[in-house]
């Protein structure tokens, strides 16, 4: 068995299609897995690029990443976007991040979240729903424990998305 990892951290759709064909179509997968979507959230208004996605072109990337796995028969594992309620964190670029600013970007990411599910029964994939298990999983520990800054694992959150992962494809 060959595993090929073919994520750059800091990607959005637009940058998994525009090199889908070299790193992921090329290698004809039998089983690829996507997480894709905090980058393509809000968030990135208060940063400099200040690229936003709109949900619905978010949804038109995402179906042409899947259409053509779909059509070689490939079976997709499709990781909801998660964010958690990390509170005063402050990011990279010395951004300090306050509670209204998280509901934004909760109410741009949300929509995304439903794009993935939706994108999931469409597809027939297994859905991993990351975004609801890290809540979960927060109200116990907090959510520090799995995600330092909101997004980023934790190697505890790394080991509880492996394990939902290994769950669905077991």
């Amino acid at each position: 068995m060959t595993w090929l990892n073919t994520g750059i951290g800091g990607h959005k759709v637009r940058d998994l299609e525009a090199r889908w064909q070299d790193d992921v179509l090329d290698a004809r997968p039998d089983v690829v897995s996507i997480l894709v979507g905090v980058n393509d959230m809000g968030w990135h208004t208060i940063v400099p690029d200040g690229y936003v996605i709109p949900a619905e072109d978010f949804a038109a990337g995402y179906d042409r990443l899947l259409a053509p796995l779909a059509e070689a028969g490939t079976e997709l594992i499709l990781i909801e976007p998660f964010l958690l309620p990390i509170s005063g964190t402050v990011t990279a670029r010395d951004t300090h991040i306050d509670e209204e600013i998280r509901k934004e970007w909760r109410a741009d990411l949300d929509p995304k979240i439903q794009v993935v599910r939706e994108l999931a029964r469409e597809y027939g994939a297994h859905p991993l729903a990351a975004d609801s298990m890290f809540a979960e999983l927060a109200a116990t520990t907090g959510p520090e424990y799995w995600a330092a800054d909101g997004v980023h694992p934790t190697p505890a959150g790394h080991a509880a998305l492996a394990s939902a992962w290994l769950r669905l494809v077991a």
